[in-house]
């Protein structure tokens, strides 16, 4: 059981938490600025492995863009990619007001399994969680390493100088919840805002 007194951390993942995302909208976004189907991009950039090998570090932004246009066989622009991004995402404010109440207390962040573009453009894309989180907003590339690995859990607290058993770490995925709880974090597998504030309270954390 959790110990509420350990915990003086929350991690926050995003997609699925933070806000709701539309792949398919994202997919047809991209297939409008550069003329081609959402399938192709779809096999392109996601199916292919290419956008997981970006989340966990594998290229700067310029050459993750770059690499893109390669696969895609027609270039994209910086601005179109985070233009689609944005397009897909869909904020929850209560959600971040949660975020934004708890860190007068806590120390809390955001865990995210995302490459360096979207790190580079974030505070176009989602400002409701820059405003939220400021550098405490982390990219799984920026750590080199993505979810589930447990590497990522414990690079980042690393980066926020907390340890694994005064933390709790949130997230809708089964599976990036199983490896955050083999890294040693407190989890909370997310299924919408009221079920977590029960949780928070019955911990002491609200």
């Amino acid at each position: 059981m959790t110990d509420a007194t350990a915990i003086n951390c929350v991690v926050f993942d995003m997609d699925g938490v933070l806000c709701h995302t539309d792949f398919a909208r994202r997919l047809e976004a991209m297939a409008q600025a550069t003329g081609l189907t959402a399938d192709a991009v779809d096999a392109a950039i996601f199916r292919s492995g290419f956008d997981d090998r970006a989340d966990q570090g594998h290229y700067d932004a310029d050459a993750y863009l770059l690499e893109t246009g390669e696969r895609l066989g027609v270039a994209i622009s910086r601005a179109d990619w985070l233009d689609a991004r944005r397009a897909a995402m869909t904020p929850y404010p209560g959600m971040l007001a949660l975020a934004q109440e708890m860190s007068g207390r806590l120390t809390t962040a955001m865990l995210t399994n995302n490459g360096p573009l979207l790190r580079a453009g974030f505070d176009q894309v989602f400002p409701e969680a820059v405003e939220v989180f400021g550098a405490r907003a982390f990219f799984s590339s920026q750590l080199g390493a993505a979810k589930p690995d447990r590497e990522v859990f414990h690079r980042l607290l690393a980066e926020l100088d907390h340890a694994p058993a005064e933390t709790l770490f949130i997230d809708d995925s089964a599976d990036y919840i199983a490896g955050a709880r083999a890294a040693g974090l407190h989890t909370h597998q997310f299924a919408g805002e009221p079920a977590l504030r029960r949780e928070l309270q019955t911990l002491s954390l609200l």
